[in-house]
């Protein structure tokens, strides 16, 4: 089964082209209905005077053009944060809990936008209830996810993750499944011997399959490597969370990958 209906964050951020071309190319994969959410940010965050829905409909005007050139079928959503008391985060994790993959970018600390959270990939992760896309903010990217490399450390994460992107996995060319254990890794693997890749190996998808020990390496910074490695157009891999001073976050890994990505990453929590 394709991925039928995705969400794309669509803004005015210089980073908006690379994520709506990664949406428009995976779309066209999974031949999916795409659609674009625009939210015009409260008065309160705009650091100058605009006509915030000229700019959604400058906005909603370049994303259709793209999409028709893709020759995609698309629909638009624009909302008004002020009307409709919706924060951009809430906005996209409400729309995205009736999509089967939303798409954001990756947060660029040194271009801060006042009107879109720092944290927003990292709440779209934990709150939108799907698979998130992330898109580095710099970089071009191979939309047709041919070489794509699966983190598994065990837990519902991971067998989320891999359940969510089993419909891209199927068209891959070359699937790289690395199994971590180790203090941070897949702490179960020596009770229950159990082997992913035997499973992911019955729907006759191409696999290669290694075991890794964490080591010196945190965890992130060994999927960093072996995504250059390996040269993966995307890392897949479930998000675990924590509870930092009251509040919910990405654990120690998604963190670190949310900062340092260099290729897509498919999170799932």
């Amino acid at each position: 089964m394709n991925l039928k209906d995705i969400l794309v964050h669509i803004d005015n951020r210089p980073t908006c082209d690379s994520r709506l071309k990664v949406a428009i190319g995976l779309a066209a994969q999974q031949q999916s209905q795409l659609t674009g959410i625009y939210v015009i940010p409260h008065p309160h965050f705009v650091a100058h005077k605009h006509n915030g829905q000229k700019l959604a409909d400058e906005a909603e005007q370049r994303f259709k053009q793209a999409a028709t050139a893709a020759g995609l079928s698309s629909t638009w959503i624009c909302i008004d944060s002020l009307r409709s008391e919706l924060n951009v985060p809430n906005a996209l994790n409400l729309h995205a809990h009736y999509r089967d993959l939303l798409v954001v970018s990756q947060t660029d600390e040194e271009a801060p936008d006042l009107a879109i959270p720092h944290n927003l990939p990292e709440k779209a992760v934990l709150g939108s209830g799907r698979p998130v896309l992330i898109v580095p903010y710099a970089g071009e990217f191979n939309h047709n996810y041919k070489r794509v490399l699966m983190a598994w450390r065990g837990g519902p994460e991971s067998a989320r993750a891999l359940h969510d992107a089993m419909p891209i996995l199927r068209q891959a060319d070359q699937i790289k499944v690395i199994s971590v254990q180790g203090r941070e890794g897949d702490e179960a693997y020596q009770s229950h011997q159990a082997d992913i890749c035997k499973h992911m190996a019955r729907y006759q998808l191409p696999l290669s399959c290694e075991k890794r020990l964490s080591g010196d390496l945190s965890i992130g910074d060994m999927l960093l490597n072996r995504c250059a490695e390996f040269g993966a157009d995307l890392l897949v891999m479930g998000a675990t969370s924590q509870s930092r001073r009251g509040y919910q976050t990405l654990g120690e890994t998604g963190r670190h990958l949310l900062k340092y990505m260099t290729t897509p990453v498919l999170m799932s929590h």
